[in-house]
């Protein structure tokens, strides 16, 4: 692994936590009746964020595409309901938990995956160019 892989996953780890967190704060706040604050300010969700996208980056790195997305989107669900109803204490049923952890799961992942296809069709044509 070089630096500049090293430095590409940890941007991506980011934009997928950050993103994630928002839009599912925000799905929170329209759907759910969570206040507009709490929704999208609160540090323990960008703390939980980060964990579960560093995990999506754990997966990618030892499986292959397919399981390593599902895998990914199956923890990017049931990993943060989870520790949101029993560690946080959330307020919401299991149902709304589960759906805004799905909103979360799809937009982190898309997010990771989206840095990632981005730096890999550079470099490729970065090769290419060179030749």
């Amino acid at each position: 692994m070089t630096a500049k892989w090293v430095i590409l996953e940890i941007i991506a780890v980011i934009a997928g936590a950050v993103l994630g967190t928002l839009v599912s704060g925000f799905a929170a706040w329209l759907f759910a009746g969570v206040g507009f604050t709490t929704a999208l300010f609160s540090l323990s969700d960008y703390v939980l964020a980060l964990v579960t996208v560093a995990l999506f980056a754990l997966l990618y790195a030892r499986l292959p595409g397919t399981p390593a997305a599902l895998a990914s989107l199956a923890l990017g669900i049931l990993l943060p309901t989870v520790i949101d109803r029993f560690a946080f204490d959330q307020p919401l049923g299991w149902l709304a938990l589960i759906l805004v952890n799905l909103v979360f799961a799809v937009a982190a992942l898309s997010a990771y995956r989206f840095v990632h296809a981005n730096a890999a069709v550079r470099q490729v044509a970065g090769r290419a160019a060179d030749r």
